[in-house]
């Protein structure tokens, strides 16, 4: 059953025609007053089904084509079952995972297949709304929130003592081709890509690593070509699965 308010709020709000968001789960967790705020604070459509079957069911090919996909924690085990299903429905803007415990979220990190499904957005819900709000704009502009929790699930390869990141065993997140591509960065992009994973900005990396913002930015841009990533978030996600260990724990020096 779809839950909107386009309808009530029509009178009050223009629409893009472009972007929807739409929220995925009970209504115990996506309130009609939790609808009409986003509507009213984003100036978008946004509306609620109790499934993903009910979406599509009742949508069909009028689904928006820009679209924000947010999935209760509750509907995690679907989400896993049919993750191309999910997926292809936000292939056009983005899928994030709403969670009130942070196990549900871990589950999702560890099984998700990033490289066949793309990467999912975490969206907290027992936040401050200020905080909430501020996650969910940037879910409307794709950069996916990913909680510094996350890094703790990804569980350590042993190794000896000392040994370099990229000559450790391969596993099914630390794979050849990233551990290869890990290699490529020098001692500074690696420190600079550690700091991004832990969500530090321009001005903190520069302080801490004693240079300019303009430096960063520049290894930044060699460190996104050299591990194929587009954005900051994928760049956390590319150094949480290679070095899990290492993106909270490891002193810069």
């Amino acid at each position: 059953m779809n839950i909107s308010l386009q309808e009530d709020a029509r009178d009050q709000i223009e629409y893009p025609e472009e972007l929807s968001i739409i929220f995925i789960g009970k209504e115990l967790f996506y309130s009609n007053q939790t609808l009409r705020s986003v509507q009213s604070e984003f100036g978008v459509r946004a509306s609620r089904y109790e499934s993903l079957d009910d979406l599509l069911a009742e949508s069909g090919n009028s689904v928006p084509s820009e679209r924000i996909i947010v999935v209760d924690q509750m509907m995690l085990e679907d989400l896993l079952a049919r993750p191309a299903d999910y997926s292809r429905l936000a292939e056009t803007g983005c899928l994030a995972f709403a969670y009130r415990k942070k196990s549900p979220a871990r589950v999702l990190f560890e099984r998700w297949d990033r490289t066949r499904f793309g990467s999912v957005g975490y969206l907290p819900m027992n936040v401050a709304p200020d905080v909430w709000r501020a996650i969910l704009r940037l879910l409307m502009h794709e950069e996916l929130h990913l909680p510094c929790f996350l890094a703790d699930s990804m569980t350590a390869t042993q190794s000896a003592p000392g040994t370099p990141i990229e000559k450790q065993p391969a596993t099914r997140t630390r794979s050849p081709d990233k551990l290869l591509r890990y290699s490529k960065l020098t001692r500074r992009e690696k420190q600079v890509l550690r700091l991004v994973s832990q969500g530090k900005s321009n001005k903190t990396i520069a302080s801490n690593l004693g240079i300019t913002e303009h430096t960063v930015k520049l290894h930044m841009h060699n460190v996104s070509g050299k591990i194929d990533v587009s954005n900051r978030t994928e760049a956390a996600h590319f150094y949480f699965e290679v070095a899990p260990n290492e993106a909270r724990n490891a002193p810069v020096g």
